[in-house]
């Protein structure tokens, strides 16, 4: 199958593949090996994996200011979580005695 779907339902050509040798000086390590594959599954995997990289490269690591934060607000949800569970745990003893 030569025409592929991407996710707005729009038809699109295959890329071809292009062989490249394995590590080039200077590449981003997360650089994906350009192997050719037959049929549609493969060139599923291969956008997927594509995906993957695109995200790792935008994401970055937060400074301390945004890590608290984020620790803050996970723990408050630990904590009401956990709070609603002993209330319950203790409603449900209360009911069964």
């Amino acid at each position: 199958m030569d025409d592929l779907q991407n996710q707005d339902g729009v038809e699109r050509e295959a890329e071809p593949a292009v062989s490249q040798p394995a590590s080039q000086p200077g590449r981003d390590r997360l650089s994906l090996p350009k192997i050719q594959f037959e049929g549609l599954q493969a060139n599923k995997i291969v956008l997927k994996l594509k995906e993957y990289k695109r995200v790792l490269q935008i994401t970055k690591k937060p400074d301390m200011e945004e890590f608290k934060t984020i620790v803050k607000a996970s723990a408050i949800g630990i904590a009401v979580i956990g709070t609603l569970g002993f209330v319950i745990a203790i409603i449900a003893q209360i009911i069964t005695t």
